[in-house]
């Protein structure tokens, strides 16, 4: 008697087991239908892996079933990267389980030669059964660039115009102040620039300028900013150095442009100014030092360099 007991509960409980294993399934084959519907790259995944990916996603990354990419990256989060967070989002396999609903991770996927750059979205739509959708802003990204580069750039040189620079200084302040980062400001102008207007005209005098720009700039580190401060006045910002080191930088420009060849109007001279970020410095008091720097220089001679 007890053992037929235990045979029926065993069978009833068999049975539910087939039973959720068949609804589970027909529930996932109805999922897979739906996120077909969805241009965008959707993918179904389980708290770990993935389970089905949409034929949008499927030609993205240039695959012809699922079974195929599944056999390649089990795990979805090995098809993207993380981009623009301080906080770190995507970490450890069950990582769907931790993301707000709706909310925006920024990532980064290769298509082709090319970056792409998408939101993606977590849903959860049943226990252990969520919904990733990857919404291509590419093109928004693309179109925000050029905007920013537009309002940051220089239209004749491009290089940085004051206001980028601006910028930078103001961040190269705060470091200095709070993790003691040294830095330095180099500004020069062209001595006489004037006349190469009025002899040869404008046009040969925007030449000159752009030919200075690239010769200063084949002559810089990474980390130093360039920019144009205003007519044939230009500014760098040196981080990591002293005012030694940027005194010998600006030496060796002084002596570069001076030997330089430029078109049509044959050979100039800059004169410089240096100043070193010091203890309780603003971005006026620094800017005073080196343009006071450089104001030495012109009155001594020109072409030469001062701090």
């Amino acid at each position: 008697m007890i053992f037929t007991y235990a045979l029926c509960i065993t069978v009833v409980i068999l049975l539910l087991v087939y039973i959720l294993i068949c609804k589970y399934s027909s529930y996932d084959k109805y999922l897979k239908y739906f996120i077909e519907l969805n241009n965008n790259i959707t993918v179904i995944t389980s708290d770990t892996e993935m389970l089905a990916m949409n034929q949008a996603g499927l030609d993205f990354f240039h695959f012809t079933t699922f079974k195929a990419l599944h056999k390649r990256h089990k795990f979805l989060s090995k098809l993207f990267t993380e981009i623009d967070t301080e906080d770190k989002y995507v970490e450890g396999i069950n990582w769907v389980t931790k993301i707000d609903k709706m909310q925006n991770i920024k990532v980064e996927m290769h298509h082709k030669h090319f970056k792409q750059i998408f939101y993606m979205q977590v849903s959860k739509i049943r226990p252990k059964r969520y919904q990733v959708s990857f919404y291509n802003i590419s093109r928004m990204v693309a179109e925000k660039d050029a905007i920013v580069q537009i309002a940051e750039k220089d239209d004749l040189t491009q290089i940085y115009n004051r206001n980028k620079f601006n910028k930078v200084l103001s961040s190269a302040l705060l470091k200095a102040e709070i993790y003691k980062e040294p830095f330095t400001i180099v500004l020069f102008d062209i001595d006489h620039f004037k006349k190469v207007n009025d002899e040869y005209g404008h046009n040969i005098g925007d030449q000159v300028l752009i030919q200075l720009v690239l010769l200063i700039k084949s002559q810089l580190r990474g980390q130093d900013t360039f920019a144009r401060w205003g007519g044939e006045e230009f500014i760098i910002l040196s981080k990591g150095a002293t005012r030694n080191d940027s005194y010998a930088l600006a030496e060796r420009l002084r002596q570069s442009i001076e030997t330089f060849p430029f078109d049509e109007v044959g050979h100039l001279t800059c004169s410089f100014g240096v100043s070193q970020y010091e203890k309780n410095d603003n971005a006026i008091v620094l800017l005073k030092r080196a343009d006071d720097a450089l104001y030495r220089s012109k009155n001594n001679g020109r072409n030469r360099v001062n701090m």
